[in-house]
């Protein structure tokens, strides 16, 4: 996640928020997937890899778009940090009940359930066409 965080202001100067962050999700996804069904641990071990630049992206840019768009920024940014920081609670505990009852790899799908709707989501960051607008309106 920090060679991610570090490097994905590169990515998203250059290609733009849409493709990195469904990009990011892709690459979480397939880290996922090789985490869930591999049984061999190096190839589990370099997955991780790719699962943590895959999550490493999404709350950074998604707190950005929500302060840049509409009326009353703070809320927004307050909304998504709320909505991150539940996540981070509710998750760990959630994702231990399930792999209680069900097993943690067949726990782990709902976290790959969660990064596959991201790649359909991506398009929410991408705030220009939005931001634009409301230059116009301004004017």
């Amino acid at each position: 996640m920090t060679i991610g965080r570090f490097g994905g202001a590169y990515f998203l100067d250059r290609f733009g928020r849409t493709a990195v962050v469904r990009a990011s999700a892709v690459s979480g996804a397939i880290g996922l997937l090789l985490v869930i069904f591999s049984d061999s641990a190096v190839l589990a071990g370099a997955a991780v890899l790719f699962w943590g630049l895959g999550a490493s992206l999404g709350f950074p840019v998604a707190l950005s778009a929500a302060g840049e768009t509409g009326p009353d920024e703070t809320a927004r940014v307050s909304l998504v940090a709320t909505i991150g920081y539940v996540a981070f609670l509710v998750g760990p505990p959630g994702l231990g009940f399930l792999g209680d009852h069900w097993g943690l790899r067949t726990a782990m799908l709902v976290v790959l359930a969660f990064m596959i709707s991201a790649a359909f989501l991506a398009p929410a960051v991408d705030t220009r066409d939005r931001v634009a607008a409301m230059r116009d309106q301004r004017r």
